[in-house]
Order: structure tokens, then sequence, then C-alpha cells
């Protein structure tokens, strides 16, 4: 469960990050909006990536696994066409805003998985 909030978290603070830095890249109207959006980016990830994943397998493995972030950005990409969210960005932003969400899921991986460790 843990995991699940961390990601939604890595994804909200990524959405802030790149729209700060790429301005023309990355916008979003309020933060209830932005808390929703990662909601769907976690659930696109969860449903439609695995799809997507299977169906591009041949390419990944041409790419040694690089595509793998075009199909983030996808889901990123995906998420903010749908207007209600009031989340909007360019393909590249969203692929940008995928890479820093996937930079911050690792850091707060390792963070957890220090904490749990030093429980034991």
């Amino acid at each position: 469960m843990l995991g699940i909030l961390l990601a939604l978290v890595a994804n909200a603070v990524a959405v802030v990050v790149v729209a700060n830095f790429l301005p023309n890249q990355v916008s979003f109207s309020n933060i209830t909006n932005l808390a929703i959006f990662a909601l769907v980016v976690g659930v696109l990830n969860a449903v439609l990536r695995p799809v997507v994943k299977a169906f591009t397998f041949p390419i990944g493995c041409l790419t040694l696994g690089l595509f793998s972030i075009v199909i983030n950005g996808l889901m990123f990409w995906l998420a903010t066409k749908i207007k209600a969210l009031g989340v909007d960005a360019t393909f590249l932003g969203a692929t940008i805003t995928a890479l820093a969400a996937g930079v911050l899921n690792s850091i707060f991986g390792v963070l957890t998985t220090e904490r749990e460790e030093r429980r034991w």
C-alpha cells in the first residue's frame, strides 16, 4: 500500500517539477486536479501499460528496453488528454515527466527499503 501511495506522490511531484522547469511543456490548473491526474496515471500504468508493452515487445528488444521510456511518456500523455483533469502537456513534456517520475519512484523505493531494513 505504501508503494502505491509513493508512486502517486512521485507522479504528482514530477508534474510539478517539470512544470516549473519546462513551463511550455507541462501545465496544471490546481493541486486537486494534479492529485486526480496522478491517480489516473497510476490506473493507466496498471491496466493499459502491460498491454502496450506486450504489443511493442519486439521494439523493446531491439532498443534494449529503452522504448519503455516512450511507453511511459505515452501513458502520461494519454492521461493529459482527459481535459477534465486540468493537466496539459506535449508528448515531449509527458515523456520528460515520466522520466522524472521514474527517478523519484526509484529514490522513494530506496528510501523505503532502507527504512524497512533498519526496522529488522
